[in-house]
């Protein structure tokens, strides 16, 4: 079973040749894994059952919410989130659109 990114409106796939790495949610620090489900828009009293198991790609992280390595080091295969890492928010694009055809008017 290919697993997919959990963020809404992406397709990204976790394959072997995939240029995106998968990361867990958080369950053990609670106020980071509100900040996640949030930004998912995903309802705050979720389950932790139901949360373990979504995955989000790193298209939705900053290059600053990842390790890097230090020169001389190797390159690290997948990348790694550091442990402070918030995704970017979901932003619903209709409400967006909408506010800007009535400031237009």
């Amino acid at each position: 079973m290919v697993r997919t990114c959990d963020y809404p409106g992406c397709s990204n796939k976790d394959v072997a040749d995939s240029p995106q790495s998968f990361h867990r949610f958080p369950v053990t620090d609670v106020a980071l894994r509100k900040l996640w489900v949030l930004a998912l828009g995903i309802h705050v009293d979720t389950k932790v059952e139901k949360i373990k198991k979504l995955r989000v790609c790193s298209a939705h992280f900053s290059d600053d919410d990842f390790l890097s390595t230090c020169p001389g080091q190797r390159q690290m295969k997948k990348r790694i989130l550091k442990k402070s890492a918030v995704l970017a928010p979901q932003v619903n694009k209709t409400v967006a659109y909408q506010s800007e055809c009535r400031a237009s008017n």
